[in-house]
């Protein structure tokens, strides 16, 4: 009985060192993996104080929806992405239309898009380049084990190969629409970042110049480079202090 006792202590003890190691490495990954961006400024929240949207430190949607998960909706949600999802992978590569670089930088200035997919495209019109959502790399996830493949592993254009970009417009700070890796190749062929409030932190952290980057509130309106550029209300969770 008691060299049970001891061989179940030592199980114990040794499934609690494998958690606290993983949890220490877990964290250490989350505080210093540069694809989790930046932390929310002092002078930034003193900003945010000014927002209507803004209560009790956090962002909250327009009439009352809520965002939050309670323990069930976690464990559902942590069930569906661990489950086989049939039907949502296609079968083979996808095929993909390649654009020369030539060709986006002498076209007529009618406007056109070109899609990356999901929700990145690049807009041509009056001789000017916006680029929405740009996630150019292989996996939306902050390391390439926690996220499935792009379904093509080729996109139209190389990020190196495009053109100088007159705006980066970035809907929110999800992996799948704000890629680490993507600004930093990127960054110095933007000329302007608009941002929701907060999303440009990321950016910053990043080595992308702060006068190189606006952020807007839901409602806010600019002009910039002959566009008129306004920021409307979106229910999307996020995992930034703003959304």
């Amino acid at each position: 009985m008691k060299t049970l006792k001891r061989i179940l202590k030592r199980m114990l003890i040794a499934i609690l060192t494998i958690f606290i190691v993983l949890f220490v490495l877990v964290a250490l990954f989350v505080n210093l993996s540069p694809e989790f961006g930046g932390t929310i400024s002092d002078t930034q929240k003193e900003q945010f104080l000014k927002s209507e949207n803004y209560k009790d430190g956090v962002f909250e949607n327009i009439g009352g929806v809520k965002m939050s998960m309670g323990f069930n909706d976690y464990v559902k949600s942590m069930r569906g992405f661990f489950d086989p999802q049939p039907n949502t992978i296609p079968e083979g590569e996808l095929p993909v239309s390649k654009v020369d670089s030539l060709d986006l930088v002498n076209y007529d200035g009618r406007a056109r898009l070109v899609w990356f997919g999901h929700s990145t495209l690049l807009y041509q019109i009056y001789g000017k380049n916006i680029l929405i959502d740009p996630m150019l790399g292989p996996v939306p996830a902050p390391h390439p084990l926690l996220g499935g493949k792009r379904f093509s592993e080729n996109l139209p254009i190389d990020i190196e190969k495009l053109p100088s970009i007159d705006m980066v417009i970035l809907s929110h700070d999800h992996y799948d629409h704000l890629d680490y890796a993507s600004i930093l190749k990127l960054k110095d062929k933007v000329k302007m970042f608009f941002t929701p409030l907060g999303v440009g932190s990321h950016l910053v952290e990043w080595g992308v110049d702060k006068n190189r980057v606006i952020e807007m509130d839901w409602w806010d309106e600019t002009t910039y480079d002959g566009f008129f550029i306004k920021c409307t209300p979106a229910q999307h969770f996020s995992w930034s202090r703003a959304y």
